[in-house]
């Protein structure tokens, strides 16, 4: 659970188009910042649908742990650039590093020779959502030029990272275990494209 600061939820200034975002600016409603804050907002959201219905061990937390990031994500784009020091977290090389070795063990675990259409299962198919949330997100940041070049580069990791898990999910539900990429037996060729 989050901790949450005392706000009031309905501040009236939206009635005029206008909104706040962090340190006490206030923007209009059309502004590209708040369709990227909304794109962060929409991709934890669907993280968080996915998380509730994955299977495979661990996936709900490393789902968790992704939504952590993007809660990140999100404060730095509702951030003036002026104003970046100012926040106690912000993606980092490390943040990168992390999410590029997770790719690199699911890689060894998935048969990327072999890919699941989106929809042979619920908890995958919210996955592939997910991971389509996070180009758009990608695309966002690059319209507005967003200042931390560490975000950018771990939101295009994380596309990547959504479709692996969303593999492994499937592998899981459908009693496949991968020991390595050249072992592909005859009923796994069956059960994918």
């Amino acid at each position: 659970m989050i901790k949450a600061l005392k706000v009031a939820i309905t501040t009236k200034i939206g009635d005029k188009g206008k909104t706040n975002i962090l340190f006490g600016h206030q923007i209009d409603k059309t502004s590209p910042i708040l369709e990227v804050t909304g794109t962060v907002d929409e991709l934890n959201a669907a993280i968080g649908i996915a998380r509730s219905s994955v299977t495979a061990p661990g996936l709900k937390e490393e789902l968790l742990s992704l939504q952590h990031s993007l809660f990140v994500i999100g404060a730095e784009v509702a951030t003036l650039p002026e104003d970046f020091s100012k926040l106690k977290r912000t993606i980092t090389k490390e943040n990168i590093n992390m999410i590029e070795k997770s790719i690199t063990q699911l890689e060894k675990y998935n048969d990327i020779d072999n890919w699941f259409i989106p929809g042979e299962s619920p908890s995958s198919a919210h996955l592939e959502l997910a991971r389509t949330i996070a180009r758009r997100l990608e695309r966002r940041l690059l319209q507005i030029q967003h200042h931390n070049e560490h975000t950018r580069i771990f939101v295009n990791r994380l596309s990547d990272y959504l479709w692996l898990l969303s593999q492994k999910e499937e592998y899981y539900i459908r009693g496949i275990e991968r020991k390595s990429t050249e072992e592909t037996s005859i009923t796994e060729q069956q059960t994918t494209i």
